[in-house]
């Protein structure tokens, strides 16, 4: 019969403790809730504010909206640069191909304005071998292994195609 209360008081023990454990850690923002509960001796109230700056991000975004939309082909800085910044020889490289898609983009201009012109045609062909050797350059394969460099890749390529369509 001992061991019988004995048994049953040490699980009113456990059962009472597990109940003040559960108890004496509430995490709230809601005021009404920390004052009804902060009535009790044994709880704990936690309230943190995470305040994020999303200036910076709204402008970035904004930015590279404007970047990616603009078809002047300047090269500008991305926010994947500041985490694997682009070599100088790499940064270099884009500004040659932003420069021989501006030549391509010219040409073409000039071929739709008179289609008629062999020299145009001829300028044109040679033109467009130059654009697409671009990808199989030495640098590009070196470079390529950025991921910044990369997205330059795709916004430049992105432009180009958009340039051709007009």
């Amino acid at each position: 019969m001992k061991k019988g209360l004995l048994a049953i008081f040490s699980l009113a023990i456990i059962i009472t403790a597990c109940n003040d454990s559960s108890e004496s850690a509430v995490i709230t923002n809601d005021k009404s809730v920390a004052d009804k509960v902060g009535e009790e001796d044994n709880v704990l109230i936690i309230e943190d504010t995470v305040i994020i700056d999303t200036s910076s991000v709204a402008i970035d975004s904004v930015a590279r909206v404007d970047y990616e939309s603009d078809l002047s082909l300047e090269i500008k800085e991305i926010e994947e640069e500041k985490e694997n910044p682009i070599s100088e020889d790499c940064k270099m490289f884009l500004e040659d191909y932003a420069v021989g898609i501006k030549s391509f983009a010219r040409i073409t201009e000039k071929v739709a304005s008179n289609p008629e012109d062999i020299g145009l045609q001829i300028q044109l062909s040679s033109a467009s071998e130059d654009i697409n050797a671009w990808a199989t350059k030495p640098q590009m394969f070196q470079c390529s292994q950025n991921k910044a460099f990369q997205k330059q890749i795709e916004i430049l390529n992105d432009k180009r195609d958009r340039l051709l369509a007009i």
